[in-house]
């Protein structure tokens, strides 16, 4: 039996969060350097508001850590699928709400 599912739900739940925090500090994560320079602490960014910023900062990094550990149990090429889907899912829903 796959863990997948318990990855996906884990994962949906935290681009869900992230998504909320980015919304409270104004910044758009699927932008080109934008996670980069969350994940770097970039001054700039945490000004608007440095708790949001704080947990969004740390769910990122939790973010891609649960993406490392599915790959390494269930693959590369079902972790990248399930990235894949939930990133266009993301843009869509952004979409929908004129974001």
């Amino acid at each position: 039996m796959t863990g997948l599912p318990h990855f996906e739900q884990d994962l949906g739940d935290i681009i869900h969060e992230l998504a909320a925090m980015a919304e409270l500090c104004g910044v758009r994560l699927r932008d080109p350097g934008v996670m980069d320079a969350v994940l770097q602490n970039d001054a700039l960014m945490r000004h608007q508001n440095e708790v949001a910023f704080d947990k969004m900062r740390g769910l990122l990094v939790l973010a891609f850590s649960t993406v490392e550990r599915s790959a390494a149990t269930e693959g590369i090429h079902l972790t990248a699928e399930f990235v894949r889907r939930a990133l266009a899912e993301i843009d869509e829903r952004r979409d929908r709400l004129g974001g």
